[in-house]
């Protein structure tokens, strides 16, 4: 094994991919240092943690990991952002996504899936049983629906 600064972020970033269940992926290619400053003390602020890495080596990581398809999506520099304790969370995923409107949202990875913009922009909270109670009642709804307009048809 390397003991090169570069090995180490890498192993960094796949332990980090691996163990942390909730990491938000950002594409920070147009940020400059003023406005990188700014965004390292909302994150503090709101206590928030993160891992900046650099192009290739991101795209290294998540070459090595079962993540492999996103390296297409990656162009630049990434922040990797989470919480040290997810049940901690005050930010709704709208909020938070628009803490810093100079950072693009690549996606999300949560419980070892990766998200897209596109596939979240429906969700209201990152909470998994509110998610399920939601998708739950519009079943119901649509059931229900379903049903009386069977039982219209039928009675004509």
């Amino acid at each position: 094994m390397k003991f090169g600064l570069k090995s180490y972020k890498q192993q960094k970033t796949i332990n980090y991919l691996k163990k942390k269940q909730l990491l938000f992926i950002f594409n920070i290619s147009n940020l400059n240092s003023k406005s990188w400053i700014k965004t390292e003390q909302t994150y503090y602020t709101n206590n928030i943690k993160y891992l900046k890495i650099c192009n290739t080596l991101s795209k290294k990581a998540f070459e090595y990991s079962i993540f492999k398809n996103i390296t297409v999506i990656l162009n630049g520099s990434i922040c990797l952002i989470y919480y040290n304790k997810t049940a901690n969370i005050s930010l709704d995923l709208k909020k938070f996504i628009k803490l810093n409107p100079s950072m693009l949202l690549v996606g999300i990875k949560l419980n070892r899936k990766i998200y897209s913009v596109h596939q979240i922009a429906n969700i209201y909270t990152l909470s998994y049983y509110k998610n399920i109670r939601f998708f739950n009642n519009s079943l119901k709804q649509l059931l229900k629906l379903s049903y009386n307009k069977l039982g219209q048809s039928q009675s004509k």
